[in-house]
């Protein structure tokens, strides 16, 4: 029997047609029909797809492929035939397993996984192990998404369940499945800050718990109808101030009436966009837990990713999602934060028609209400919706509590509370063992806050000694254990007291499903608050102490420096922080950090150089240098002053190496190369390679500090150092930051075809990790695609330069990064001037001295600026102008010239060119030629060289100006640069026919693929229109009137000239334009982009 067994790995499919066996009791022809139909389909199918059909167990059907790939279409298939006409309700799993085949059956851990797959549930729906989905994942015709890690039937751990989204096919929810979900170590609750704590992250999951409203919640079907209608709307919106039973209300409806949501609860330390964002991916992964796995990694990030941009890459995910669910943001009245509102405006503005906001809230949020209301996506209900009823008062004293109150006494309720839900449960609670119930409704009144503050001495009169002491010495924690109670009083049955208060309604609601975690209704802990504060301060302190001491043994760092700070121990809370903040750093949570800073003293801070390396870090970022400088200066003080003591440690060295990196990022925006350079070497010295990240951080130091001091070679190659270890870092934003600054000095170098492949790879490289959004959302990649840009326009692609500068303008535009601004607005004006737009080439020019007048830009983006300012100047014959422009900015002959005053200088020699000072741009251009070629910056010698033969060209000396041009050409030929030339056909045109004819003959040959697109280029731009470069901005400012149809008369007096002075001025533009009429004159500018 042995000898026949067969054992091989296998695809298995495992399918049941759901409620066939109550079908056949209620209708035996109808179910004989269905099966006949589910039968037929399953045969077709697997001989198409290669499947083979084992066995039918009544309902269900065994069957196994060799490839996973077939079993998966197959399924596809089958659920599709089936929904057609009458559906047919079959569930299917799938696994790829180990099976063993003999005589009579078929069995195996193949055959068990697959079964019990199937089982979790719901027709329609195709269920796969994490190991079949393995093999599809380079299946474009097959998508799956992952429902999380379940606890199937006799199989050894969990396992990952994912379900096909393909068209046609159920995607469940993970908590529609009937499975056991794994624990909350899995993937499906992942830690929203990364924390490796068990007990931490059962903590902070505590947000993410929708709490079940006690036994005694009166279900308020009308208003569950209302809230059944934000299925329609973006935002529904449930504001009233504390006690009117927000969170009771909405978490009611999705429990009574199984709505798909999410929970968040917030509090006040969620004003950090990074945690907040982070909680809400964690919050949507209860659902979906593959969604915004990218979107995390860069928030995980010390770099300027913009938050917008990682909203957007969330919002690109859940697009993908097939079904309607609820993000529910409870007390969201404690978010203040500027930057947290934003993102939520933006995140509701666009976010997918399947995703409904719902916000709970004691105040109106700062968001845009009044818009979302007036497009009909606002769902609202206020105090006057949620205050009880007289008839739901009637319910919860005489139905739920039992407690035979009059109709007289029930509308006194109502009358005196106005049906404020918090007031009526402590009425209820002071009710209790009170044979003079009506006595007491009669003698209380005022407004809430006296009936709260008078009803809360009643409940704590009808409670023992010990439990009023229990409630006022806890309600200082925001979360409350048995443990941390236990601990904080020095007691061992906190447990059976929290469940005994949870059992008798007192205010607290459970956090978890296993009844660890609790909190006191936010009210109700406010009031306890209040009399605790009245007692000796160091009562209060000792409470936070030993709150403090339990959270750090249980490694809750963050909670425990929570209540340290309310000890004011600040020197153990910095302790604590010094622990954690590198990780918060890394993770983002930069206001987090500044909220630190604000809070511990000063003197502290700069006593601990581990704090203040990374405090200053943040304040770098943020623009506050000032503020920073004197911490870094400390810290580098007093990391010296240990060495002292003997030799550095490992920790000792690598906080020195640290603080040197900060140092330098800090120099990097104000001070001398050399002092960068110094802080560089520091670093390296210190940092180790095993530390990708920060020693990545050095090396572009480096790279940014030889940048600043005119080393282009060394820059780039201290930038492909940094490139390398930042990829080892995996850091999304540094590894962005680098190959975008690398590709731009390559550029320079004259490298064009290195530095626009490294751009493409780092687009593929960003796209083949989940992040092709994002480079089209995020601010930072402007350059980048500026840098593109301005590569296909000299490569003379002007349509790909125009899509490039387009998509870098409409990232950087609104953003506070004004040196991006500057540069892409430059290479948008130069690319618009190639395109024949004039006008929106000055447009752009406009744009940037707007930005240049309220803001410093850097010396390097200044010079551009100043260069495509009087380029375009002179091309309007504006040499007087051009002339007094350079002078204000102190642009002469005779100056020392700096690397990043290049531009500038280059447009001085342009003018001395037009001015026919030919001795003088000569001497300049030899001057900015050594720089240059001693630099090895290939693209400005190009440039120079063409200058050079337009200028022995003008002297007489044609064989020198034929040696300069092909000289230039042989420096562009390798990457193939035209525009250098291009621009100056009309002057270097002779010339270039002459080296042309000269190739047959010379020595060293031109490369011919690069001379025949020269020569192409050259024959399209004969053919294209001339562009008119001699306008003057006088003849432009008649140009525009003319075209508004002003008369003659009109244009001299808007100008302020006399009407022969117009006469003349439209004469001449007749001229240039060589056209006989106004309207003729109009329609040629239009078409030269002239207006």
């Amino acid at each position: 029997m042995n000898e026949k067994k067969v054992r091989q790995l296998a695809a298995v499919m495992f399918a049941d047609l759901v409620g066939y066996t109550a079908l056949m009791q209620r209708d035996e022809y109808r179910a004989a029909t269905i099966r006949a139909r589910h039968r037929s389909v399953f045969e077709q199918q697997h001989k198409v797809h290669h499947g083979t059909i084992i066995q039918y167990y009544g309902d269900g059907v065994l069957s196994v492929f060799k490839s996973a790939v077939e079993a998966a279409q197959c399924a596809i298939d089958i659920q599709r035939f089936l929904q057609e006409g009458e559906p047919v309700a079959l569930g299917i799993g799938l696994h790829m397993g180990d099976i063993v085949f003999d005589n009579t059956e078929v069995y195996g851990d193949g055959v068990n996984v697959a079964s019990r797959i199937e089982s979790l549930g719901m027709p329609g729906a195709i269920f796969l192990s994490g190991k079949l989905n393995d093999e599809l994942k380079n299946q474009a015709t097959i998508s799956t998404t992952s429902l999380g890690h379940f606890e199937l039937k006799n199989v050894t751990g969990t396992v990952e369940i994912f379900a096909i989204t393909n068209i046609g096919i159920k995607v469940p929810l993970a908590t529609e499945l009937t499975g056991k979900p794994a624990q909350t170590n899995q993937p499906i609750a992942a830690s929203p800050i990364n924390m490796s704590s068990g007990k931490e992250n059962d903590v902070l999951l505590t947000k993410l718990h929708l709490s079940p409203p006690g036994s005694q919640t009166v279900h308020r079907a009308e208003l569950f109808e209302n809230l059944a209608t934000g299925l329609k709307t973006k935002l529904m919106l449930i504001s009233a101030p504390a006690g009117f039973g927000k969170t009771t209300l909405v978490s009611d409806w999705i429990i009574q009436q199984k709505i798909p949501a999410v929970w968040y609860s917030l509090d006040t330390s969620d004003n950090d966009a990074a945690k907040f964002l982070s909680y809400l991916i964690t919050a949507i992964q209860g659902f979906y837990p593959q969604v915004g796995q990218n979107a995390r990694k860069l928030l995980h990030s010390p770099g300027q990713i913009s938050q917008t941009a990682i909203v957007q890459l969330l919002i690109n995910e859940l697009l993908a999602l097939p079904a309607h669910f609820f993000i529910v943001l409870d007390d969201f009245h404690v978010i203040h934060n500027r930057e947290v509102l934003s993102l939520l405006t933006y995140f509701i503005e666009y976010m997918p028609p399947t995703i409904h906001l719902v916000i709970l809230t004691r105040a109106d949020p700062l968001l845009p209400i009044a818009k979302l209301r007036s497009q009909h996506q606002l769902v609202e209900l206020r105090a006057a919706d949620l205050s009880f009823s007289t008839n739901e008062i009637h319910v919860l004293f005489n139905r739920t509590l039992k407690l035979k109150l009059s109709l007289a006494d029930v509308q006194s309720l109502a009358h005196k509370t106005e049906g404020w839900i918090a007031g009526l449960q402590l009425i209820a609670l002071a009710l209790h063992g009170r044979e003079d119930g009506s006595a007491f409704i009669r003698n209380f009144k005022g407004d809430n806050r006296y009936i709260m503050d008078y009803l809360i001495e009643e409940v704590l009169k009808i409670q023992t000694p010990e439990i009023k002491e229990f409630l006022l010495q806890t309600s200082h924690l925001k979360q409350l254990s048995g443990p941390l109670c236990d601990a904080v009083l020095d007691r061992q049955d906190s447990q059976t007291v929290l469940e005994m208060l949870e059992k008798n309604n007192v205010f607290i609601i459970s956090l978890d499903a296993e009844r660890k975690w609790y909190r006191y209704h936010h009210l109700f802990a406010d009031l306890l608050q209040q009399r605790l504060l009245v007692r000796e301060k160091s009562e209060v302190t000792k409470l936070h102490t030993n709150a403090s001491a339990w959270f750090e043994q249980n490694q809750l760092l963050p909670l425990a420096i929570e209540h340290r700070l309310q000890a004011q121990d600040y020197e153990k809370a910095m302790a604590l922080l010094v622990e954690i903040i590198e990780e918060m750093w890394e993770n983002g949570q930069h206001a987090s950090i500044i909220k630190y800073g604000d809070l511990l003293p000063d003197e502290l801070i700069k006593k601990n150089p581990g704090f203040s390396v990374f405090y200053a870090w943040v304040l770098i970022t943020a623009g506050q240098i000032q503020k920073a400088a004197p911490l870094l200066a400390r810290a580098e003080q007093l990391a010296k002053q240990n060495l002292d003591n003997g030799p550095a440690t490992v920790d000792q060295k690598k906080l020195i190496g640290k603080i040197a990196v900060a140092l330098a990022y800090q120099h990097s925006l104000l001070g001398p190369p050399e002092v960068i350079l110094e802080y560089c070497r520091t670093a390296l010295e210190n940092l180790s390679e095993e530390d990708p990240l920060w020693f990545s951080w050095g090396w572009y130091a480096v790279g940014m500090a030889q940048l600043v001091s005119e080393n282009l070679q060394e820059s780039t190659e201290a930038l492909k150092k940094a490139l390398a270890f930042g990829k080892k870092s995996g850091n999304i934003y540094l590894i962005t930051t680098i190959a975008t600054t690398l590709a731009f000095n390559e550029g320079r170098l004259g490298r064009y075809k290195i530095s626009y492949q490294r751009s493409v790879d780092l687009l593929e490289f960003l796209k083949e990790n989940g992040y092709a959004s994002l480079v089209k959302t995020d601010w930072t990649f402007a350059v980048l695609f500026a840098n593109m840009a301005a590569i296909r326009y000299f490569w003379a692609d002007l349509d790909e330069a125009a899509e490039n500068i387009k998509i870098a303008y409409n990232l950087c535009i609104h953003e506070a990064d004004m040196t991006s601004k500057v540069l892409v607005l430059v290479v948008y004006a130069v690319v618009l001037h190639g395109q024949g737009d004039l006008a929106g080439a000055e447009q752009k020019i406009k744009e940037m001295e707007a930005i240049m007048q309220k803001n410093k830009v850097n010396p390097f983006r200044e010079s551009m600026y100043i260069g495509i300012k009087v380029r375009l100047l002179m091309i309007q014959n504006e040499l007087e102008k051009a002339r007094a422009f350079l002078e204000r900015h102190g642009v002469e002959t005779g100056n020392a010239i700096s690397y990043t005053e290049e531009y500038r200088y280059l447009s001085l020699a342009l003018l001395l060119m037009a001015e026919h000072k030919m001795d003088e741009a000569f001497r300049l251009l030899s001057q900015l030629y050594e720089m240059a070629s001693a630099q090895g910056r290939i693209e400005r010698m190009i440039e120079i060289n063409v200058f050079l033969s337009i200028i022995f060209l003008a002297t007489g000396e044609k064989a020198k100006a034929l040696a300069s041009l092909t000289e230039s050409l042989t420096y562009a030929a390798p990457d193939e640069i035209l525009m250098y030339h291009l621009n100056y056909l009309d002057q270097i045109n002779p010339l270039l026919e002459e080296v042309f004819k000269n190739q047959a003959t010379a020595e060293a040959k031109l490369p011919l693929p690069f001379l025949d697109k020269l020569r192409r280029r050259i024959e399209i731009r004969r053919k294209s229109p001339a562009i008119p470069v001699n306008l003057t901005t006088r003849e432009r400012e008649a140009l525009q009137l003319m075209a508004e149809n002003l008369t003659n008369q009109e244009i001299a007096d808007t100008l302020f000239i006399s009407l022969n002075t117009v006469k003349t001025r439209l004469k001449d533009l007749y001229l240039k334009l060589e056209v006989d009429s106004r309207s003729k004159a109009v329609e040629k500018a239009r078409q030269l982009h002239l207006l």
